[in-house]
C-alpha cells in the first residue's frame, strides 16, 4: 500500500481591468466569468513510499515535488504555451 496525489491545475485569463484583487476569475459556463481557462490533471505523481502504510512529511515532499515536475511538463509543451498566451486575444 502507499499514497498518490491527484490533483487539478488551472490557468486562466484574467482581462485588463479585473485587477489583481479579483477573488474568484471564473471561467465561462462557471458563473459567467470572463476567463478564459485550461485545465491540467494528473498524469503521474509517483506513489510514496512503496509498500508502506506510513505518511511522512518526506513523502509529501516527495508527491509535491512530483506534481511540480508533472504541471511544468504538461504545461511547458509548445502548443500549450501558445495556447494560453493566445486567451489574452482571444483566440485560445
Amino acid at each position: 500500500m502507499a499514497y498518490r496525489l491527484v490533483y487539478t491545475a488551472q490557468v486562466q485569463w484574467v482581462p485588463p481591468g479585473m485587477g489583481p484583487g479579483l477573488s474568484n476569475p471564473v471561467g465561462p459556463g462557471v458563473n459567467g466569468g470572463p476567463a478564459q481557462t485550461l485545465a491540467f490533471f494528473n498524469s503521474e505523481t509517483g506513489v510514496y513510499p512503496p509498500n508502506s502504510t506510513t505518511f511522512l512529511s518526506s513523502d509529501v515532499t516527495n508527491l509535491t515535488n512530483s506534481m511540480a515536475a508533472d504541471l511544468a511538463a504538461q504545461m511547458s509543451v509548445a502548443a500549450t504555451l501558445l495556447r494560453v498566451q493566445n486567451f489574452s486575444t482571444g483566440t485560445g
